[in-house]
């Protein structure tokens, strides 16, 4: 699995939205020496629906780290808006044409450590997973939705705890699956009437 690009044939992926989506990136304790990078959020909503106490983290820890990258968005110099009145659609090209003047540029892995301490929000999450071999992708917004980065890290292996309990890939999705099942149930449900 050299590039997530490019995954090989028969490389399974799995979507971790459901459970860390809009958590917050709380920590990350990288050890070059042990080849391992850990990850700790706080996904409140999940947190709550499942009663779980308040200290709670969700720690996602890759072991036999290869590689972590980090890739963020370039604006193109200068202010950008919306005039007044365009239809939806001209306001999609003009955004459209604004982002295609901007370039991804790598960033440094230690600064985005450090970028934890002012809030980084995660938006979205896959693992992929390979014989020996697995890679997390994720979406992240830094303090203030001021940027958008892209999150690579490439490892042997990955093992999820919630708290201090360990759990399968699976079993910490279902934890997300059952919130939003749940969130859809209500939103569906009439409201009484009074």
């Amino acid at each position: 699995m050299d590039d997530w690009v490019n995954l090989p044939e028969g490389v399974a992926t799995l979507s971790l939205w459901n459970t860390l989506h809009d958590g917050d990136l709380l920590e990350i304790e990288s050890d070059l020496l042990a080849r391992t990078v850990t990850l700790k959020f706080d996904v409140a909503y999940v947190r709550t629906f499942h009663k779980l106490p308040e200290q709670t983290e969700f720690v996602l820890m890759i072991t036999g780290v290869e590689s972590v990258r980090l890739l963020g968005s370039v604006k193109w110099p200068g202010e950008f808006c919306v005039p007044m009145g365009v239809s939806r659609d001209e306001e999609s090209k003009l955004v459209a044409d604004y982002q295609a003047k901007w370039r991804e540029e790598s960033r440094s892995w230690s600064d985005f450590e450090a970028m934890t301490s002012c809030g980084v929000e995660l938006l979205d999450a896959t693992l992929a997973r390979g014989a020996n071999t697995v890679a997390l992708q994720m979406g992240v917004f830094t303090s203030g939705r001021e940027s958008y980065l892209e999150v690579f890290i490439r490892g042997r292996a990955i093992d999820f705890s919630v708290g201090d309990k360990p759990v399968t890939p699976e079993e910490f999705v279902a934890l997300g699956e059952t919130y939003w099942t749940a969130f859809a149930n209500r939103a569906l449900t009439p409201s009484p009437v009074s």
